[in-house]
C-alpha cells in the first residue's frame, strides 16, 4: 500500500470515529486497490466509450454512410469480415451438434452472423460503417446528439470520481481500544451517504485470522481478515483486505499489550488496596458531550439532547427534534384547515356567534389535544446510558410503557447506521446487541449517532474494567480467606513482628 494512500485512508478514519480519551488510531487498512479495478470496469469504459463518440462525431465523423464515393466490390476488410462470420458458422455447427440444451448461444450466434453478412453486403455496394468528413458532417459538434454524448461522458466521470471516493471510505481501523469495521455507500461526498459502522473491544477480541484464499489473491497482497469476538454475534468480517496479515499482527499485537498492560495495572491496584490500604478512586466516566439544542426560548419544549445528569454520569437522549416537527404537522394542518373552513363558512353562512364561537373552541380543543399527544409521545421514548446499564423506554402518551434494560457487561458489539437523507441531516439509529434473548437495544433517530456511540464504548470499556477489577478482588478476598485459614489451622506459621 503507497504511503499517499494510507494517509488518505488514516485521514478518513480519523474523520468517521470519535476517538475516546486517550485513544488513538493506530493502523487502517481498507480495500485492496483490485478492488476499486473492478468497480471502474463499467464507469471507465462508458467514460472512453462515449467520450471517443463524442469527439468523433465532434471532429467530423458519421455511422453507416452511404454515397461517399468509395468503389463497390470486396475489399481486405470485408474479406476479414468473411474469415469471421466462416469461423462463426462452425462454432455454430459445433453448438448444433451438441443438442438442444445450446439453442440459446446459437440463436445469439446466428443473429451476429445474420448482422455481419448485412455489414458485409452494405461495404459491398459502396456503403461505410464508419466515415469521416469533416466538410460532410460539419455542425455536429454540438448537435443534440453530441450533447447528450457529452453529458454521458460527464455522468460516466462523475460515476469515477464517486467511486474512488466509495472504494477509499471502507476501513478496517485499528486503535488502541477497539477495532471498528467503516463501511460507507456514498452518492455525493459528505452530504448523501449511508454509513454503517461496527466494532469490537480489544478486551473481547478472541482470535484474528487472515487469509489468502487464492494464488491470484496471495500474490497480489490481499485477502479476508476475521476478528473474531468473545461476545455471540460479534464478529467482524473484511473481505478483500489490504495486507491482511499485517493488519492480523498488528491487532493481535495491541491485544497482547492491552492484556498485559491491564493485567499490570490491576495486580499494582489489589496491592495498593488491599495490602498497603491505599485505596484508589475509582473514575466514574465522563458524560460531557456535544449536545443538540434549539433556541433557549424553546427549551421548555424541546429539551437539550442529550439531557446529562453530571452528579449521575447519566445521559438521556430523544429521537432528533425533527420528529417532534414532524408529529405536529397534523395537528397544524388540522388547525389551519379547520380555522380557514370557518372563516370561509362565516363568510357564506352567516352562522351564529354562538355557533361560530363553538366551532372554533372544537378546532383549537383537537389543535391543543393532538399536539400534546404528539408533544408527550416525543418526549416519553428515551435511551438512557448510565455507568451501570442501558435503558430503552417507550411509553405511550398517559398510557402503557415498555421498558427494557440490559448491564454494559451484557453488551456484544455497538454500531451506527445512517441511511443517506438521514446522514446529511445529522440523525441515525444506534444498535447495541447484547448476550440475551432479548434482541437488540435500538436508539432510534438519535443525532449525532456517532458521538452516542462513542459514548456508550467509553462508558462499556470503563465498566468492563472496573468488572475485571471487581473480579480480581473476589479472587485475593478467598485468598485472603484461606490464608487466615491456614493461620487458624497452625498450618503455617504467624509472621512475627
Amino acid at each position: 500500500m503507497s504511503n499517499w494512500l494510507r494517509f488518505q485512508l488514516e485521514l478518513d478514519a480519523a474523520s468517521v470515529i470519535d476517538l475516546d480519551t486517550n485513544e488513538q488510531i493506530l493502523h487502517v487498512t481498507g480495500r485492496h486497490i483490485i478492488v476499486l479495478i473492478g468497480r471502474l470496469v463499467l464507469p471507465l469504459f462508458s467514460l472512453f466509450t462515449f467520450g471517443l463518440l463524442a469527439l468523433y462525431r465532434g471532429t467530423g465523423g458519421g455511422f453507416v454512410v452511404t454515397g461517399v464515393g468509395v468503389q463497390p466490390g470486396f475489399d481486405l476488410i470485408n474479406w476479414l469480415w468473411m474469415v469471421f462470420i466462416v469461423t462463426l458458422s462452425l462454432i455454430w455447427i459445433a453448438l448444433w451438434v451438441r443438442g438442444a440444451q445450446t439453442r440459446q448461444a446459437r440463436i445469439i450466434l446466428s443473429m451476429i452472423i445474420a448482422t455481419s453478412v448485412l455489414l458485409i453486403y452494405f461495404r459491398s455496394i459502396g456503403g461505410r460503417i464508419f466515415y469521416h468528413d469533416p466538410q460532410m458532417f460539419a455542425g455536429q459538434a454540438l448537435d443534440w446528439i453530441n450533447l447528450i454524448l457529452l453529458g454521458l461522458t460527464l455522468l460516466s466521470g462523475i460515476s469515477v470520481l464517486f467511486t474512488s471516493y466509495d472504494w477509499l471510505n471502507d476501513e478496517l481501523i485499528l486503535t488502541n481500544q477497539r477495532v471498528i469495521y467503516d463501511n460507507d455507500q456514498v452518492i455525493i461526498p459528505l452530504l448523501l451517504e449511508r454509513r454503517q459502522q461496527q466494532q469490537i473491544f480489544l478486551e473481547d477480541v478472541q482470535d484474528v485470522g487472515a487469509s489468502t484464499e487464492t494464488y491470484a489473491k496471495h500474490l497480489l497482497g490481499y485477502g479476508t481478515v476475521r476478528v473474531k469476538s468473545a461476545r455471540i454475534n460479534g464478529d467482524i468480517v473484511f473481505e478483500s483486505a489490504s495486507e491482511p496479515m499485517l493488519m492480523q499482527q498488528k491487532i493481535m499485537g495491541q491485544v497482547r499489550a492491552l492484556r498485559k498492560a491491564m493485567s499490570d495495572d490491576n495486580y499494582v491496584r489489589l496491592v495498593a488496596d488491599h495490602i498497603y490500604g491505599q485505596k484508589m478512586a475509582n473514575q466514574r466516566p465522563s458524560p460531557m458531550m456535544r449536545k443538540t439544542t434549539v433556541w433557549r426560548w424553546l427549551n421548555w419544549l424541546i429539551p437539550n439532547n442529550p439531557e446529562i445528569d453530571e452528579q449521575s454520569s447519566m445521559l438521556t437522549w430523544r429521537p432528533h427534534w425533527l420528529f417532534l416537527l414532524q408529529g405536529l404537522i397534523g395537528p397544524f394542518v388540522w388547525l389551519g384547515l379547520g380555522l380557514l373552513t370557518l372563516l370561509i363558512g362565516a363568510n357564506l353562512l352567516l352562522p351564529s356567534p354562538l355557533f361560530l364561537g363553538g366551532a372554533t373552541f372544537v378546532v383549537l380543543l383537537v389543535f391543543v389535544l393532538w399536539a400534546a399527544w404528539q408533544w408527550e409521545d416525543y418526549r416519553n421514548d428515551l435511551y438512557i446510558l448510565t455507568p451501570e446499564k442501558i435503558i430503552d423506554i417507550e411509553k405511550k402518551p398517559f398510557g402503557p410503557e415498555d421498558r427494557r434494560e440490559a448491564g454494559l457487561g451484557a453488551v456484544n458489539n455497538i454500531s451506527s447506521q445512517t441511511t443517506y437523507i438521514s446522514n446529511l441531516l445529522g440523525y441515525g439509529d444506534v444498535v447495541v446487541t447484547t448476550a440475551g434473548g432479548g434482541g437488540a437495544f435500538t436508539f432510534c433517530r438519535v443525532p449525532r449517532p456517532r458521538d452516542v456511540v462513542a459514548k456508550i464504548t467509553e462508558y462499556n470499556v470503563r465498566f468492563k474494567r472496573a468488572d475485571k477489577n471487581r473480579s480480581l478482588n473476589d479472587m485475593l478476598g478467598l485468598l485472603r480467606h484461606y490464608h487466615d485459614a491456614q493461620l487458624e489451622r497452625e498450618e503455617i506459621n504467624r509472621p512475627t513482628l
